[in-house]
């Protein structure tokens, strides 16, 4: 067996059949010449199957009915992991195109894992428009982190267009992989109560540093006059927040990365600072259409890495910060202004904590949200911020998996009562990908949401004088005919 850590038995506490906590990729590629999608995917399926398993994805929670106070994974022998359940094959009617793909994995993004096996799923998805295929891969997320899925997907993937092995992401080993016979937290007799008070008595010193500046950001608000500081839990009431439903809608969009870049360089901010505020002045418009635009700025909170450089650990290693999302500004410029200024500040105050106590920065304000969850409160009171917005690094470079081109990759997070919306972005192959996440039936305007986006980065362009940046308007995926 295995320990559990406390930051990620938040997630196990979360599931539930409404607010399932796996974290997902959507990656599509160009079949290699001459293969066919239908024989280079079951090849590729065939191959997939017979990889090995390693830690962490022989993992099993030991009581599933009991997973919000989880001590211990147990450790399966990898043949005992049922690759047919595990890797699986879809197929969509041809030439699929981006609605239909995006139907599918709405539909396998909504499906909790099957919490009596190791954590994880794969799909391979044919059927595509032009020889294209996908692939969807999910896990959840106290098995692994955003950050931490994308370094495991770089094993998959090669600069060389001419190197046809099939490698997996489950078999890479981690540095840390739990060995049988370790000893459960808190010793065997203990309960799961005092198992969790244990863990939190451990880290008090580090939460007391973390506490401070917690209490310092709120004073500074308090004394600020500044509309860009932004306050956990302060945040105005919006229809993207409240109870979730079981269904997930999932859309697409990528973009030339340089456009991104642009932007940012002639505005003096970062790519980061632009994503934010495209997303805002999306948000601001899709709920002006709805007549529900809140008078104050809804924020966002944003994932920054904790992780160090080099690390293939699976734990989850980032913070949460809160930042505005300048939904309140009409004008783009005068936006992304607001956001950069309000992601200056929320950098700050993270960065004059030492790391340990970075972490709990965050979760000083995540764990009161985990509590209204599992005590059934979420959706009825505030959440921290009004959605999710990350960020997550890829590879400039062109890559291929088993000789086909990688066209993009989308990371889909969850989302869970209280938060609606979850929007994540990742940088592949000169693309920077978006993946939005979002109730099916509280947000059924998703698909506006990501065309908004769209037309935000361009608003930005023109009000930069930047017309020669606008390369093309941005795909819903490469899988349209």
């Amino acid at each position: 067996m295995t320990r559990i850590e406390i930051a990620d038995r938040v997630f196990l506490a979360l599931e539930s059949a409404s607010t399932p906590q796996h974290v997902a990729f959507l990656a599509t590629f160009a079949s290699p010449g001459g293969a066919g999608p239908p024989h280079h995917v079951h090849r590729l399926l065939t191959r997939l199957r017979a990889a090995p398993v390693a830690a962490p994805f022989t993992f099993r929670l030991r009581h599933p009915g009991r997973r919000a106070f989880a001590g211990a994974w147990d450790v399966l022998d990898e043949q005992d992991v049922d690759r047919s359940h595990h890797v699986r094959r879809s197929a969509l009617p041809t030439p699929g195109g981006a609605s239909e793909l995006h139907d599918l994995v709405s539909q396998l993004h909504s499906r909790p894992l099957d919490l009596t096996r190791p954590l994880w799923e794969c799909h391979l998805i044919e059927g595509l428009a032009d020889d294209r295929y996908a692939l969807y891969f999910k896990v959840h997320h106290a098995l692994i982190d955003g950050l931490g899925a994308v370094r495991r997907l770089r094993y998959m993937l090669t600069a060389d267009p001419l190197d046809g092995g099939v490698r997996a992401l489950w078999s890479v080993a981690t540095t840390d992989a739990a060995e049988p016979g370790g000893a459960e937290p808190g010793g065997g007799g203990a309960s799961p109560v005092a198992r969790v008070l244990a863990g939190v008595g451990a880290t008090m010193a580090t939460g007391a540093a973390a506490g401070r500046a917690a209490r310092k950001m709120v004073e500074g608000a308090l004394a600020s006059d500044d509309p860009a500081r932004a306050v956990p839990f302060a945040i105005p009431r919006s229809r993207v927040n409240g109870a979730v439903g079981q269904q997930r809608r999932v859309a697409t969009r990528h973009y030339d990365f340089q456009r991104f870049r642009t932007v940012a360089h002639t505005a003096g901010v970062t790519v980061n600072d632009v994503l934010l505020s495209v997303c805002g002045g999306a948000l601001r418009r899709c709920l002006a259409e709805a007549g529900t635009l809140p008078e104050r700025s809804l924020t966002a909170g944003t994932p920054v890495s904790t992780r160090a450089a080099g690390d293939t650990e699976t734990a989850n290693a980032f913070a949460m910060t809160v930042m505005s999302l300048g939904t309140d500004v009409a004008d783009p410029l005068e936006r992304l202004r607001t956001v950069s200024r309000s992601s200056g500040i929320a950098k700050k105050e993270l960065g004059e904590l030492p790391p340990d106590a970075a972490g709990l920065y965050g979760a000083l304000f995540t764990w009161p949200f985990v509590a209204q969850n599992v005590l059934g409160l979420g959706g009825r009171t505030r959440p921290p911020y009004n959605i999710v917005v990350s960020n997550v690094p890829g590879s400039p470079k062109q890559q291929y998996f088993a000789g086909s081109a990688l066209e993009s990759i989308h990371p889909l997070g969850s989302v869970c009562h209280g938060v609606r919306l979850f929007v994540a972005a990742c940088s592949s192959s000169g693309r920077l990908n978006l993946g939005f996440v979002g109730d099916r039936d509280a947000l059924p305007f998703l698909d506006e949401l990501a065309e908004y986006a769209s037309d935000e980065l361009g608003l930005l362009e023109r009000a930069l004088d930047l017309g020669g940046a606008q390369l093309a308007p941005a795909e819903k995926d490469q899988v349209d005919s």
